[in-house]
């Protein structure tokens, strides 16, 4: 492959030894793309569901996406046999680089197939800006990894098919010659111009070959979607979704906001600022909110296994306690999403999580608002702080104190995502009897892990079922451990002086065909405490960015609202709504006297309205109705309204959280006493 043509030769013109190294490298690359789509219509059973038409559709576009990135991948390679002179071309070392390089490259292929099979499985969809999250935290990530498949012997089985790949691309080159510096120039230029053609084309919709979303993510490729994730993490609402004017939202956002629970509600112009007053008694309780790592409603005997098939006992009996809301939805699929939705109570931004952005100081959230009203303020985690941003986030809006792996005994039983459950609770319930003893009200954050990949738990007290899956034992220590937190709590003094609100985080993995999978995002949340009925179960549509208000309307209290969520408990039964995103999709779904419908913002202005069915979970079929219109553009008013206020300053806590004049009027002095229990 080293030898030069010689000066005048007239041989028929073939392919040379570059050409045919970009080749080489370009087929190896689209068949593992190729490889990795058909492995992911296969496990996704997509030609069952959606038939042989549709996979076709979905093979070809697969294609269009495969060559864009095959061209992108061989772009540097073309670049440097362009340049490379012929003397260094035919160096040893130059080889031994080049072919090392080929071979690490075609590998890493390899490997991020297997990457992306399971990354599907779980997340129900190609790289996307979990991706993106995930790869800002390796260590985490990796650990899971390593706990939770047989990565060794991956890593070893996939030098098999890198080999051979390999092998073939360096048998096709043997024995050509490197062509003049033109032809190769030539090449490099055509690779180029493939490369900015179809860049400047590329569209989220190239993708849009069904109705069935998760057909859609197979005719994409996990790269193209990867990099369009990266790329749009922050980018703001407008350009990306369709729109209104700024005064038109508000004015909208105004009405919807208005329809919460306040006596009266005036809205300070362009921003979401107001009075909140409520009515019922004042209560100086402690606040609890523990968010279960990824409980979806789908495990839960209350609300949809039944008591017969439950892998929840303990919390169904906590049902009977407190009051259960029936159809909540959280508003994503990772954990930063629902720590962002119960403390600042916003819509999720698209892009990633505000947890992540580091503009996220000084907002105005639940426990920062308490805190000033005299409260403590604690966060309880098993894992590293700094993961996901979580620490710097919940230290910059509120909390005072946070606990973390670090602050865990030796030897505590751990995997990759922190320590297990028990020893999260038991370390909650310590800080909290110290709180106590110091004769102020605090609001614990406590956020648990055991229920995550790769469901790895103690057995001191559950012990593993071999009939069930991994998953569904971790599902019963968690529940375990949540019910004895209860158990011990409620032998405390200051039990009886404490709300709890009790939810998922989120569901355990996102499936069906749906734009927005509804089932996926459906988690419980059941509020425990003085002031809520016992036994009751509100089926009022709700969201977990209602939390926020929900619970300072149980404690009574009068406020200066930016919350985007109202409180659930004094909703018409009919007038709830959730927001949620899913990828670079975001929706809201509203209750009526008409039934139930969502709106999904897609990007590039695109809008679709459905009929739901939430007894189903299900938002599939297509409502064109009159008041679709409106729909969308209440969804837009929320979401362009909570990009602008949070990118203009406008959702920093005001001068003061609380409400100073007029009857029910109190300042943080009448709070800084006789709580605790």
């Amino acid at each position: 492959m080293e030898n030069l043509p010689r000066a005048g030769s007239r041989q028929a013109p073939s392919l040379g030894a570059a050409a045919r190294i970009v080749i080489g490298f370009a087929a190896a690359a689209g068949a593992v793309f190729l490889l990795t789509r058909v492995a992911l219509l296969v496990q996704q059973r997509q030609v069952l569901h959606d038939g042989p038409l549709a996979v076709l559709a979905a093979l070809a576009m697969g294609e269009v996406h495969d060559l864009l990135v095959v061209a992108w991948l061989v772009l540097p390679l073309s670049l440097y046999l362009a340049l490379v002179p012929a003397r260094v071309f035919r160096w040893r070392l130059q080889r031994l680089l080049l072919w090392s390089g080929l071979g690490v490259a075609v590998y890493g292929l390899c490997f991020l197939a297997v990457v992306e099979w399971g990354f599907f499985a779980e997340l129900g969809g190609r790289f996307n800006f979990v991706a993106v999250d995930y790869l800002v935290y390796p260590t985490e990530v990796v650990t899971n990894v390593w706990e939770s498949y047989p990565l060794a012997w991956v890593l070893a089985a996939l030098l098999v098919p890198a080999a051979l790949a390999l092998l073939a691309m360096r048998r096709g080159v043997a024995g050509a010659p490197l062509e003049p510096w033109r032809q190769r120039a030539a090449l490099a230029l055509g690779v180029l111009a493939i490369v900015a053609a179809g860049t400047w084309a590329a569209s989220p919709e190239w993708g849009d070959v069904s109705d069935d979303r998760v057909l859609d993510d197979v005719a994409r490729n996990g790269l193209f979607t990867f990099f369009g994730a990266l790329r749009g993490s922050y980018a703001s609402f407008d350009g990306l979704y369709a729109t209104l004017p700024e005064a038109e939202v508000f004015r909208r956002l105004h009405g919807l906001l208005a329809e919460s629970a306040a006596a009266r509600t005036s809205f300070a112009p362009d921003t979401t600022l107001r009075e909140v007053r409520n009515a019922g008694p004042r209560r100086r309780l402690n606040v609890v909110v523990v968010l279960e790592e990824s409980l979806g409603a789908e495990f839960v005997g209350a609300l949809r296994r039944g008591p017969e098939h439950t892998l929840t006992p303990n919390f169904d009996a906590l049902t009977r306690r407190g009051t259960l809301l029936t159809h909540a939805y959280s508003t994503g699929n990772r954990t930063i999403r629902a720590i962002e939705a119960t403390t600042v109570g916003l819509p999720p931004l698209p892009g990633i999580s505000l947890v992540r952005r580091p503009q996220s100081r000084g907002l105005f959230t639940l426990p920062a608002l308490l805190r000033e009203q005299g409260y403590e303020t604690l966060w309880v985690y098993g894992g590293r702080a700094l993961f996901d941003g979580m620490g710097g986030y919940l230290s910059g809006n509120g909390v005072e104190r946070i606990v973390e792996q670090a602050d865990y005994p030796p030897g505590t039983f751990a995997t990759a995502w922190g320590v297990a459950d028990e020893a999260i609770f038991g370390r909650a319930l310590a800080e909290m009897d110290d709180m106590a003893a110091r004769g102020r009200p605090f609001y614990s954050l406590v956020l648990s892990v055991s229920n995550h990949r790769p469901f790895q738990f103690p057995q001191d007290h559950v012990r593993r079922d071999p009939r069930l899956s991994g998953r569904d034992n971790a599902v019963r220590y968690a529940d375990w451990a949540l019910g004895d937190f209860m158990r011990r709590a409620s032998g405390r003094p200051w039990f009886h002086d404490t709300l709890f609100v009790l939810m998922g985080d989120h569901g355990p993995r996102v499936y069906g065909a749906a734009r927005i999978p509804l089932a996926s995002y459906e988690v419980p949340i059941l509020l425990i405490g003085p002031g809520v009925p016992a036994g009751e179960r509100v089926a009022t549509l709700a969201s977990s960015l209602d939390v926020p208000p929900t619970v300072l309307g149980l404690l009574g209290l009068d406020y200066e609202s930016r919350f985007f969520g109202r409180d659930v408990l004094r909703l018409p039964a009919g007038a709830g709504r959730a927001l949620m995103t899913h990828n670079s999709d975001i929706a809201l779904l509203e209750g009526g006297p008409e039934g139930d419908r969502m709106a999904v913002l897609g990007l590039q202005g695109t809008t679709k309205v459905y009929d739901c069915d939430l007894a189903a979970a299900q938002c599939e079929r297509p409502d064109s109705s009159p008041a679709a219109g409106e729909l969308v553009d209440d969804a837009i008013a929320y979401y362009r309204g909570a990009d602008l206020l949070y990118r203009g300053g406008g959702l920093t806590m005001p001068a003061t959280g609380l409400v100073h004049a007029g009857a029910g009027a109190h300042t943080p002095a009448d709070v800084g006493t006789g709580a605790g229990g």
